[in-house]
């Protein structure tokens, strides 16, 4: 069982120790993030695939599972993986791998910062009610 404590002025405002340690653990928190900022240490593309491997520091923000690289329309976050988690990353300095599809490894070399953000058009094509068939 986490231990809890209060922080700040408000009641109710409770913050697990390893929420602080390793970051916020849930898909929700790195979902509520716009953009994330990652410091390429190494990009490397394996044979056979058409993603790109990118090792990295979250320097900001959070990174999860469909965002795109900013500026990018046509590329696509695949995988996402850290010590934190998988599909998502919300610790600043956690160190990810990240599979983007639609970028060249050649334009992104060691120490590069990439901002990746929203995919707005994933977003517009999720239903929006129930079809209810009589």
């Amino acid at each position: 069982m986490p231990f809890n404590f209060k922080i700040g002025r408000q009641e109710g405002d409770i913050v697990s120790l390893s929420n602080l340690t390793f970051g916020s653990m849930n898909s929700v928190n790195a979902q509520s993030h716009a953009k994330g900022k990652v410091k390429i240490i190494k990009a490397e593309k394996f044979v056979g695939m058409d993603a790109v491997c990118l090792i990295g520091k979250l320097v900001e923000g959070a990174v999860a599972k469909k965002m795109k690289v900013s500026g990018k329309n046509q590329t696509q976050v695949i995988s996402v993986e850290s010590k934190v988690g998988d599909g998502f990353c919300t610790k600043a300095g956690a160190q990810v791998v990240l599979m983007v599809e639609g970028i060249a490894k050649e334009d992104y070399p060691s120490g590069t910062e990439i901002i990746f953000e929203k995919n707005a058009a994933l977003e517009e094509t999720k239903a929006k009610g129930r079809l209810i068939i009589a």
